[in-house]
């Protein structure tokens, strides 16, 4: 995962008054702050989370780098609170029921990760109160980085059921979204976006380049969300990020039997470790997916490091 370093003792600081961040975060951040993460801020692309705490540091993961810039003082209560306020658009209520799954989605797509109080309400998450921590995920577009693996995933026009597998931060939502992009070109492709972060919608409009015929169910939870896509939309291809319960699983496998393909991504290091999980057997001795791609994290985020077929064996390396 890279080492801990301080920014100016490690890399050239930047000088002069050109912007680096995209123009949601610099409009999201505190002046001090956006300062603070402009001086490590070389390149836009290469940065991946901005950590803020209330009367604590900032921390950036940037280049698969954990780097805390040189501070002279803390996150204030008075830029806590602005930072809050532009967060929420004025009105934390409005975002209530994105708070109870512990982010919220802000344009541009990027996902703000909550830590404070937890309210419950007859035994179920509520919403949030006293915010203490945000990590800011920052949403990365890179067109064309499914390019050379699209033959592997289309196979004399058929579409193969594909599962790209990468630690968190591996690119795995990245490489989703451009399929997603290439498909969709030719073909009807559904996204059941539980989390937010494949098209990035914000007030239901996708922050994100999906393609010309792509549709979009935000917010919905997989299980529901594929059934109700395939009823209403009859895509060719469902695409879903980060599958993990047996309902999932389940949902996947209702497509596959409605003449669905799939697109799906999981969290893990290698193939061998996806497989031994519990609710995964079943996926690898049906054989669910034809093909398996495994993402690195350690070295180069985002880059393939393997083609897997349904069996599990090597196909590209």
């Amino acid at each position: 995962m890279g080492g801990i370093f301080r920014a100016d003792r490690h890399i050239h600081v930047k000088k002069g008054g050109v912007h680096l961040l995209n123009k949601e975060i610099r409009e999201l951040l505190p002046e001090r702050l956006r300062k603070l993460v402009e001086r490590v801020v070389l390149k836009e692309e290469k940065l991946q989370e901005i950590r803020i705490r209330r009367e604590k540091g900032i921390a950036l993961r940037y280049d698969g780098r954990f780097v805390v810039p040189e501070q002279k003082q803390s996150v204030t209560m008075a830029e806590w609170k602005e930072l809050i306020s532009r967060i929420s658009r004025q009105s934390l209520y409005a975002f209530e029921e994105q708070m109870r799954e512990g982010f919220l989605t802000i344009p541009g797509g990027h996902r703000v990760g909550l830590a404070g109080h937890v309210v419950y309400e007859h035994g179920a998450v509520k919403t949030m109160r006293y915010l203490s921590g945000l990590n800011i995920r920052i949403s990365h577009e890179i067109k064309g980085c499914s390019d050379e693996l699209m033959p592997f995933v289309v196979l004399n026009t058929v579409i193969l059921p594909t599962l790209i597998i990468a630690p968190p931060g591996g690119g795995k939502t990245t490489l989703l979204r451009d399929f997603v992009r290439n498909l969709s070109r030719q073909c009807n492709v559904a996204v059941v976006d539980e989390r937010s972060e494949i098209a990035g919608c914000y007030m239901g409009i996708s922050q994100r380049d999906l393609g010309s015929f792509c549709d979009v169910l935000d917010g919905c939870k997989k299980a529901d969300g594929v059934r109700m896509m395939i009823r209403s939309m009859a895509p060719q291809v469902v695409a879903v990020d980060e599958i993990g319960t047996s309902e999932d699983i389940a949902a996947l496998s209702y497509a596959l039997t409605s003449g669905c393909s799939l697109l799906a991504t999981i969290h893990g290091e290698t193939l061998s470790q996806v497989r031994q999980k519990k609710e995964f057997q079943a996926v690898f001795e049906n054989r669910m997916f034809e093909r398996y791609i495994l993402l690195d994290n350690l070295f180069h985020p985002g880059k393939c490091l393997a083609v897997y077929d349904k069996e599990g064996k090597t196909i590209w390396k």
